[in-house]
């Protein structure tokens, strides 16, 4: 490692090593998650998909649904076949265009990414190291905050006091989400695809030291953007993606688990296993 690297989790789980900071969640963790499902209420945080919406995002194309068999089809004559018809359908849409997980190959510095890895192995055919496929589900416990009261960027201090007042403390392989109000007010086609509320830089080193393996929040990118660190304009997916190997889940429905008042709970994500791919859509829930 460069004696200009700040410091990071490089070599903390071996040179090769590829999962970051879901080397955090053993056994343990997955068994604190489940302790906190005491209802068994079950929260979907995924928002929907739909044919042509890509919520505004700049360099990014909306979601594209079309049937490939319908009922349209047997309706113009073609035949029911072997006792039963059937209806096909196909989509295409950016693996970061929904609600998603980005993988550890999504952002790098210096032509470096995660664990020292160089950004040429990420090519034209996808990520040969770091991509989503490296990742395995994630079952652990989640801790939510509200955020949206105020539109500015988050603070540490806040972020603090948010969780104070909750009497929760972060503990190693949580996944946290943070709720800005920005997807909301996307839905209703309010939002500014340019800029959101999110999370300050100077919540990057209270995040990497709790340990935490995800973090999670309903805007395009977690942390506020523009960005006010005039030096990156993605200074939290750097410290904590790149320097840390902490997965970010991102445009994240979390209006019906706030309304449900519980700032712990049993959080579940699981992205597809697109070989290569730096990023995943995901359908992540919460048990409370």
């Amino acid at each position: 490692m460069s004696t200009r690297e700040p410091a990071t989790s490089w070599g903390r789980w071996g040179a090769g090593d590829e999962r970051g900071a879901m080397n955090q969640v053993a056994a343990e963790q997955v068994l604190a998650g489940l302790a906190e499902a005491v209802t068994g209420r079950v929260v979907s945080l995924a928002t929907p998909i739909r044919n042509n919406q890509g919520f505004g995002l700049v360099g990014r194309q909306p979601a594209a649904h079309y049937m490939v068999r319908s009922g349209a089809d047997y309706a113009a004559g073609l035949p029911e076949r072997a006792g039963f018809g059937y209806a096909d359908d196909v989509i295409a849409m950016p693996t970061q265009g929904a609600t998603h997980v980005d993988a550890l190959a999504h952002v790098w510095r210096d032509h470096t990414m995660y664990n020292g890895f160089s950004a040429r192995e990420v090519t034209g055919r996808g990520a040969r190291r770091l991509g989503i496929d490296k990742m395995p589900p994630l079952v652990t416990r989640g801790v939510i905050v509200d955020a949206s009261a105020h539109h500015e960027p988050v603070r540490a201090e806040r972020l603090q006091q948010l969780l104070h007042a909750q009497d929760v403390r972060l503990r190693p392989g949580d996944a946290l989400l943070v709720r800005t109000g920005w997807l909301a007010a996307a839905l209703r086609g309010e939002a500014d695809g340019t800029r959101w509320p999110g999370l300050h830089p100077d919540c990057g080193d209270l995040l990497a030291g709790a340990g935490i393996t995800l973090i999670g929040a309903d805007n395009p990118g977690v942390e506020a953007f523009p960005s006010p660190d005039p030096a990156c304009q993605v200074p939290l997916h750097v410290q904590l993606l790149r320097d840390h190997g902490i997965y970010f889940g991102e445009l994240m429905a979390l209006d019906e688990l706030c309304a449900a008042r519980r700032p712990t709970f049993l959080f579940i994500l699981a992205p597809l296993p697109l070989v290569g791919a730096v990023g995943s859509p995901v359908s992540p829930v919460a048990v409370l």
